[in-house]
């Protein structure tokens, strides 16, 4: 026979140990302020914004200023490759080299994020580290080497800053609230898990309707439950 089980009086138990429920979100809103305050690393994000410009070594079939259709197509196909360009260990060596950083290429490339804009020539870079100015030095720097590998390796300056980096002093990294509501869930879910296993373990009869479910079996009578001040009025009187 499978054990059933009653919804509401699963229901009631959750309600008579609310007071654990509300412990454990206490103790997920504390753990959350320690974990953000005290062991999360903060971490800063600078960005600069590029777009591929009509190289300065090409003319146009119009005027001076004009980009053909072939500039577009040209800048379209060479966006995948100048993101690997400015990943790439010898842009990163370069930086590292320039700026004296304390980190390993390896460290650097991973804090390195470089995006395009679908069906647009724009690129942005991101650099994140443990440091606000750090980042926006970094970023920086290493469009100026990746600028100058460009020309290198092409022989074209196509590449023009839309905004430069600024200093971003907010840590990309570290949400309280954030971190508040995840914590918190963890541990009602954590506090719920317990409850029910100790409700779903519990053989012990606390109801008529159980004993009246176990046995099929009516209830003649029941003994009142007493506590220990009135037996011991009695124990007197006798």
């Amino acid at each position: 026979m499978e054990e059933e089980i009653d919804l509401y009086d699963l229901l009631m138990n959750f309600w008579k140990k609310k007071l654990w429920l509300i412990v454990a979100i206490l103790i997920g809103i504390i753990a959350a302020f320690i974990y953000t305050a005290l062991i999360i690393t903060p971490k800063y994000t600078s960005s600069i914004t590029l777009i591929l410009s009509k190289p300065e070594n090409t003319t146009s079939f119009t005027t001076n200023d004009a980009i053909t259709q072939s500039d577009i197509t040209l800048n379209q196909k060479l966006i995948s490759t100048y993101g690997e360009i400015l990943k790439s260990r010898r842009v990163g060596n370069a930086v590292i080299n320039k700026l004296n950083l304390d980190m390993t290429y390896n460290e650097l490339k991973e804090g390195v994020s470089v995006s395009s804009v679908k069906d647009t020539d724009v690129i942005k870079v991101s650099v994140t580290t443990d440091n606000a100015k750090k980042s926006q030095d970094i970023v920086t720097e290493m469009i100026e080497v990746f600028t100058e590998e460009v020309d290198r390796i092409y022989s074209i300056k196509n590449v023009s800053i839309i905004d430069e980096a600024e200093l971003n002093k907010v840590p990309v990294n570290v949400s309280y609230v954030k971190n508040i509501i995840i914590f918190s869930l963890v541990a009602l879910v954590i506090a719920g898990g317990i409850i029910f296993m100790i409700y779903y373990f519990d053989n012990s009869i606390t109801t008529i309707e159980t004993v009246t479910q176990l046995t099929d079996l009516p209830v003649l009578a029941c003994i009142p439950k007493t506590n220990g001040l009135d037996d011991k009025k009695k124990g007197g009187k006798q």
